[in-house]
């Protein structure tokens, strides 16, 4: 009885110890499992593919422009540019309308657009209609898409001119002083929106814009078209979570871990411990298809990830209550994983054409990641 209590003892008096040699069975054990070896291998191959398919031609995404002669011309296909450099949408421009017409027309381009030559002027004296020109056939799928950079690169170029001309109207000073806080403020990453506000009509309009733009910029995330690594990537970390409860079943069965720690926090690291090697595996990936990371963006990505994590765990302890059996947990896994890929916002955002995939893309968890 003495000895039992001794040895008791020691173990209570290195916790931390115990923890790794249980931390170390466990990776030692995931090594060992032919799925898991499987979604790691994933993780780079569907970095290569998919980085492939971006860098590739990019069919069927081409949107031809014609900026025609305004003084905005410079600034809109400057700020074109900048867009398709990280979407599938691709500009190309054009010398007039009928260089437009005619890549529409023969398939070569989705769509086409045609910027008037005052449309600098008229945006300015706030005649809208007839400023651009739109050609689409009936199997364009990017259209709306497409129509939406334009208009905020023509809302941005519109901002700042009403921005000036009000900050004018103070000093010359003050408007010096207000255009350089502008332009470094888009540069640093934070945003400005403008409301002008004047008789009531203008007011309501007012309204209307700001509620637009609001939503533009508060559901960027979910772009119908962008490119879908990281919600992959964010799918096989859900997967190897999910696998993690069918090997705490096993655990409880053979009564492996009873001596060092209760079934509950058994069951959370089983989860866990999964997701961690993926993760690393996973930040690497997005860093090789990426560009260039600072310590910010490192430690950025890896917040990220490690609160998707905890995520995952809540997700999967959710269905634990509801999903007692490992047959039953074994079934829905693929169900749930093809359920990720197709209802959260991964490839393309279903919730833009059918309002209940909004819904439905709140159930699974690569939606949360993505929104971060």
């Amino acid at each position: 009885m003495g000895k039992r209590k001794s040895r008791e003892k020691q173990r209570n008096r290195y916790p931390i110890k115990r923890y790794m040699i249980w931390f170390g069975l466990l990776v030692k054990r995931l090594c060992r499992q032919p799925v898991y070896l499987v979604l790691l291998a994933l993780i780079p191959i569907s970095g290569l593919a998919l980085g492939a398919a971006g860098r590739g031609e990019r069919a069927g995404a081409l949107v031809a422009v014609c900026t025609g002669e305004s003084g905005w011309r410079e600034s809109i296909e400057d700020d074109l540019r900048r867009q398709d450099a990280d979407s599938v949408v691709d500009f190309v421009f054009c010398a007039d309308d009928s260089a437009v017409q005619k890549l529409v027309l023969s398939g070569d381009a989705d769509c086409g657009f045609v910027i008037g030559d005052d449309i600098d002027q008229k945006v300015s004296a706030g005649e809208w209609d007839d400023c651009i020109t739109a050609y689409e056939t009936s199997s364009s799928s990017i259209a709306g898409i497409a129509q939406e950079y334009i208009a905020g690169a023509v809302f941005k170029l519109y901002s700042e001119q009403r921005y000036a001309d009000r900050m004018a109207k103070i000093s010359e000073e003050a408007a010096e002083y207000a255009m350089e806080a502008y332009e470094k403020r888009l540069t640093d990453g934070s945003t400005f929106a403008f409301r002008y506000i004047g008789n009531a009509d203008e007011d309501r309009y007012s309204d209307t814009d700001s509620y637009s733009q609001k939503n533009s910029d508060t559901e960027s995330i979910y772009d119908t078209y962008y490119f879908p690594l990281k919600g992959v990537l964010a799918v096989i970390i859900f997967i190897s979570g999910m696998c993690g409860m069918l090997d705490y079943d096993r655990d409880i069965r053979e009564k492996r871990f009873v001596r060092l720690a209760p079934n509950g926090l058994t069951y959370i690291v089983d989860v866990w411990i999964p997701q961690i090697i993926l993760s690393a595996a996973a930040l690497l990936c997005m860093r090789a298809a990426g560009e260039a990371w600072d310590v910010s963006d490192w430690l950025a990505q890896t917040g990220r990830l490690i609160a998707y994590q905890a995520v995952v765990v809540v997700y999967c302890c959710m269905l634990r209550i509801l999903l007692r059996r490992r047959e039953t947990i074994a079934a829905a896994i693929p169900v749930l994983a093809l359920g990720s890929l197709v209802c959260a916002p991964v490839f393309i955002r279903l919730g833009a054409y059918l309002p209940v995939f909004t819904v439905l893309e709140k159930m699974f968890p690569a939606t949360y990641y993505l929104l971060m």
